[in-house]
Order: C-alpha cells, then structure tokens, then sequence
C-alpha cells in the first residue's frame, strides 16, 4: 500500500478521467511525493526537476521502560509498532500504534507548493501503558547523502557552518535549539545535494528540539542532519502539551546552496512570524533611526568583586564596590568623543542601579550612591543629550540576590524537586534564576518606567534575555514551560521597546526577534570556537543572511574593542557587524576569565582617555562609511580568492574584505587594501 500525493503529469491527465477530481492534490502542488506504508518510507522530489530525497522510516522514539530504565525504538513494523494510512487530498494521515508499549500517535503530511509539512498534534500523543516516552525524532537521516558525495550539510549554529560529506569520523552530534547561543539560535537546518536542497524549518515545538547532526554513520556512512523533540524530561514530569511540526521547503536548483536556506527562512519570518526589517522600524522610531548609525559604547562604571568569598551577601557582609568610573567621570568621556568629533554614539550606563553592575538584582532603585547618586546620573543623561548623543540603560530581569531588599524565593525559577534553580556568581554573589513570567509582571512593570523617567532613551539593553534559552518553572504557583518562558522574554523586551524607542539583549536566540532591535554578539569564539567542531568545514553567515537588515549586531565578544586592520575587526564588517565599543568590559579579578575582547578601554588619565577615543574615531569613520547597509538584506557571501571576501547587499553594493597583507585587485581594477576592506558601490 503507498499513500501518494503527486504524479507526474501524463499520469495525471491519463487518469484524471477515471478518478474524482478531489482525489489529486492542488493545482500548484510542486511536489511528488510517497510514503509506502509497507516499508514506512518517504519519497519526495520537486516536480520539475530534482533528484529523490529518500527516509527509510517515519521516526523514532525513546522512552522509559515501565521499570525506568531508558530505551530507544524506531516506529517501523519490526519494533512492533503499527501504521495505518489514511489518504486526503494532498495529504496522508499515519497512525502509529505500539500496542506492547500502549503507546499511539499521529504523524501528519500535506504539502503545499514545494513545502511538505509534517505534524504531530500533541492532543494525538497517547500513553496507556507504565511506559512514558521521552523524545521523539522526525524522519531520522531523511534524505541522506553518503561518504563522498557532492554537497553539505547547512547547520544554524552559531552564525553558521557547512559540514561536508566527506572526511569525517562516524558519530551524531546534538545540537540544542535555543538553550545557548553556543548551539542553534535558529529552528533551521539544511542540506544541500548537488543541484537540490531542503531547507528545514520547525515552526511548532522548536523551544524543545534539538537536531541530529549524522557524519560518515552506519555501513551505508551516511551525513544527514535531523530534527528530535523532548516530550519530557523525567518520566514523573507532564508531556509536551505543543505540537510538533517542521516544514521541509524543497529548493529549486537556482536557491539550493545554504544562501537559499538562509533565505527561505527570513521568508518565513516576514510571511509567517511577521518580522519587520529595521528600516520599517527605524522609520516609527527617532531613538532606533540614531541608534543604527551610531557607535554603540558601554561604560562599566561600577562593580564588587567577581569572585568574591561570601556568596550569600547580607547588608552586613556585603563588599564594597569597586568604582571605575562615575557619572561625572562619564560626562568627561562624553566631552572627549565629542572634542574628537564622533558626532554620533550611544553611551550604555553598565551598573548605575543599587550595588552597581550584577549587585542587588532584582532591586534597581535607588541609583548608586557611589557613583554619584540619581542627580549626578541625570544630569549626565542631559549632558549627554545636550551634545547630540543617546544615553541608555542597562538593567536585568534574570538574575536575583539574597542581597536585595525585595529578595524572596517565591519568585524565582524552581527545578523539578521544588529547589530555586541557580545562575552564577557574580558581583551580587550567588546569582538565582528569576521565573520570567514573575520578572515581567512583578519587576519589568515596576521598574522600566522608573528607568525611563530618569531621561534615559535610545536602545535600552536588559542583560541575558536573549543569549540563555528558555527554561521551564516547576513552582506551582507560576508553572511555566519554555515556550511559555520565551513568551515572557518577549513581553519584557516590547515593553521596553515601547517606553524607550528601542530594545537590546545579549545574544541572538531569536525567538526574542519580534521584539528586539540589537544584540551583542552572535558567535562563542571565547567558549566554544565553532570551526573547531568535529563536523564542521567551512563557517558562513548563515544567520546575518536571516537577520542582516532586521537587527542590529556585533559578530563576536572576541571582536569587542578590536581596531581597523585587526582580523576580528575585519570579520565583523565580512558579517556585517557593527563595532562594539566597551570601557571596563574586563572586571574579573581572575584577568584570563575575562570575555570581552583583546583590549579594554579604561579612562584613568586624560592623555589615555583622548588615546582611547583617537582609536575609536577610526572605527566610527568605518561606521559612517557603511551605515546605510544596515537597513539592507545580505544577498550573498563568497570567497573571490585566499583570504578575501564579498558580501553583497540587497541595495547593489558590495564590500570587498581583504585579510592579506598585499593589496588585491579586482577584475575591475579597484584595489582592496591589505588588512582592510573596499566598499563598491553600483
């Protein structure tokens, strides 16, 4: 028996005077596709053109065993698991029966112009048995290339990277979506086979997936890269209550290379989730319009000690903090850039609240006395101001202290056994984790419009939101799943977009996009260097692609504070960054621990303060240079020779990126200097 869902044209003009008309699939159906239910085998190929895209079997699924012990099984006959077909029109229903087990779903396939969505609706999930199943893997390998064979794998973490089919030692590596920046930002991943492609997107359950990279694996040493959803993650807990669906978008030949992937799903992002690019917003907003063509700073201005020997502080015990710099030290800094003639900049104040940077969160107010106190602070917002630059916040809705005065247990993240769920330790001490549902009623509520009467405006930054994955909360006063917890980063953010013009976060988990204009940095090179993986080739802006001409970004933290002519400097502009700039990012008392960059800016003398900012005018000279990119889509990326670069725009122009230390001509004659880049326009 086979379920299919498209024929070839003869074969449907031959029979289409035999069979009702509502038994074929839509006009614009551009997919032929099949699944024999006697070998639980899908084929998909586009209709035009293309070669077949083959998964032997429909999914897998691991569980625990009615004694607790963990196994895994594949929903084919031979597991014992049956599977009736049901037909519709440009549609087939699978239902999965594993009677030993009393476990039953239903997987669902319709297609629609060359996107064949696959559905498990969680309503459908049936346990009868003691048996609880804990994920559950759609299409494993599906549409695998073996040892070899022409192409890659297209892999969303990171910025991106290409694994390709060959040279691989045989392993599945798993990679989570949106639990770090480290790992996937994005529900996408793709492959790319000669001249087709698929580009995967999962559009319901992403908070809970996580994907299956194959390499050189099994005797047929296939790669493929799949996705796999946690229903649960213990067997007591209550099982995923959204539904599972990804759709593979199957690219014509001219969109089949990760470009294409990348595309297919900023698509999705205008059609689907209703992203808006930057030029629309900045448009609406005055504060996000100047926040795009200036050079962002932060000042650190103060902090305790990072680490510090009691991490459970109490007023009595609690260490002094250390002061870089006050609000009139920041009112010099402002003065110098604009001697210097930076005409554009958007001073980020790191640690004005209570106890300074990580002190006494959630408790914000009132502003730090060691720095100045609230008079100081506004007055140097209207200095700032009065000079033609934005002055904003920093602020954080994650993390709690038991320092704080409004400190209690009942709002914080809890784990499965009813315990607070622990962050780090940092200049509070030991950091908990806040359940976001709580900070955006209890705190965001409270204290954003606070911080906005202070005068602050622009791109006003709340720490963490973007950059850790949603986590569930297993108080029951405020039970919270990840999507749930994802949906609350949201509504704190757009509250803050709505009160001060414009919003930024820490990374680019993107699930926070509806509602963010900046981020920080995309990449991990400091924790976690992705060219380093075992599976990975080549890496490319797979995310800019996405996400260039909607947010605002610097590529990495090791590019903080880099200068013109620096490799990271260099690689910021290739990926279409714009530069950070950070006075007193390193404040670890252990200095190899520290993040942020190479160098640090610090303002100890004058003379150092006007040598800092006569480096930072070069960066803001690049800026100005391409800040009308901004507002463009990336259309493409590729290598012209060793260690040269171009990156091409939605408006016709080109940046040209050289690494080498000789000069490199283009076919047109133009000359790209050494360690520098050359913008062409059309």
């Amino acid at each position: 028996m086979r379920c299919t869902r498209q024929l070839s044209l003869p074969v449907l003009l031959l029979v289409s005077a035999l069979i009702p008309r509502s038994a074929w699939p839509a006009d614009d159906g551009n997919l032929i596709w099949q699944i024999d239910a006697q070998t639980e085998r899908l084929t998909v190929r586009r209709f035009e053109d293309g070669p077949e895209w083959q998964g032997d079997r429909l999914a897998e699924v691991t569980y625990w065993d009615a004694a607790g012990a963990e196994r895994s099984q594949p929903l084919t006959r031979d597991a014992g698991w049956t599977i009736d077909c049901q037909a519709a029109a440009n549609a087939s229903q699978m239902v999965c029966r594993q009677g030993e087990l009393g476990f039953s779903l239903r997987l669902s396939f319709s297609a629609a112009g060359d996107v064949l969505t696959v559905n498990v609706p969680a309503e459908d999930v049936a346990e009868t048995g003691a048996a609880r199943l804990k994920t559950l893997r759609l299409l494993p390998r599906f549409g695998a290339a073996s040892e070899g064979d022409e192409g890659y794998l297209a892999i969303a973490q990171q910025s991106g990277a290409l694994c390709r089919f060959r040279d691989k030692r045989p392993a599945e590596h798993w990679i989570q979506v949106y639990q770090s920046i480290c790992a996937c930002p994005m529900p996408l991943f793709g492959m790319i086979r000669g001249g087709s492609g698929v580009a995967g997107i999962v559009t319901s359950g992403q908070y809970d997936a996580r994907f299956c990279v194959s390499t050189n694996w099994g005797p047929q040493r296939q790669y493929a890269i799949d996705p796999a959803f946690t229903l649960r993650s213990f067997p007591q807990e209550d099982s995923l209550a959204d539904d599972l669906t990804v759709e593979y978008h199957f690219l014509p030949a001219a969109e089949a290379s990760w470009l294409g992937v990348g595309k297919r799903y900023r698509q999705y992002n205008v059609t689907r989730r209703g992203i808006r690019p930057l030029r629309e917003r900045a448009t609406a907003s005055p504060g996000l319009a100047y926040s795009a063509q200036a050079l962002q700073v932060r000042i650190r201005l103060g902090v305790k000690p990072v680490p510090y020997e009691i991490t459970e502080q109490t007023p009595e015990t609690e260490p002094p903090m250390q002061v870089f710099c006050t609000f009139a030290q920041v009112r010099d800094i402002v003065d110098e850039f604009h001697r210097q003639g930076i005409t554009g900049a958007e001073f980020c104040l790191v640690g004005w609240n209570r106890g300074g940077h990580d002190g006494r969160y959630p408790q914000i107010f009132p502003v730090e006395p060691a720095l100045g106190g609230e008079a100081e602070l506004r007055a140097t917002i209207r200095h700032g101001q009065s000079l033609g630059y934005q002055v904003v916040a920093h602020d954080n809705y994650y993390d709690a202290y038991r320092i704080a005065e409004d400190w209690s247990e009942e709002y914080l993240r809890k784990k499965p056994d009813g315990q607070p769920e622990k962050g780090g330790v940092w200049g509070g001490g030991q950091s908990y984790k806040v359940c976001l549902a709580c900070a955006a009623e209890r705190f965001a509520q409270r204290d954003l419009p606070r911080i906005r009467a202070l005068g602050f405006e622009g791109a006003h930054y709340s720490d963490v939101l973007s950059i850790i994955g949603p986590r569930p909360c297993y108080d029951p006063r405020h039970p919270q799943t990840r999507r749930q917890d994802a949906a609350a980063t949201v509504q704190i953010l757009a509250r803050a977009r709505e009160l001060f013009g414009g919003v930024q976060s820490e990374g680019s988990l993107d699930f926070a996009v509806p509602a963010l204009d900046r981020l920080l940095y995309i990449d991990c090179d400091k924790w976690s260097p992705l060219a380093k993986k075992p599976y990975v080739d080549t890496c490319v802006p797979l995310y800019e692609i996405v996400y260039h001409g909607v947010l605002l970004y610097n590529l990495s933290t090791e590019v903080v504070n880099a200068l013109p002519g620096e490799a990271g400097y260099l690689r910021n502009i290739e990926y279409g960054g714009t530069p950070l700039a950070y006075f007193y990012g390193h404040f670890l008392q252990d200095k190899s621990k520290n993040w942020l960059g190479q160098r640090d800016y610090r303002y100890d003398d004058a003379d150092g303060l006007e040598q800092a900012v006569a480096g930072l005018r070069r960066v803001f000279d690049d800026i100005q240079r391409l800040k009308h990119l901004q507002t463009e889509s990336i259309e493409s990326h590729r290598q012209l020779a060793d260690d040269v670069f171009e990156t091409a725009y939605s408006n016709g122009h080109r940046v040209v990126v050289n690494y080498n230390e000789q000069t490199f001509l283009l076919p047109t004659g133009q000359s790209v200097p050494p360690r520098g880049y050359l913008l062409v326009e059309r």
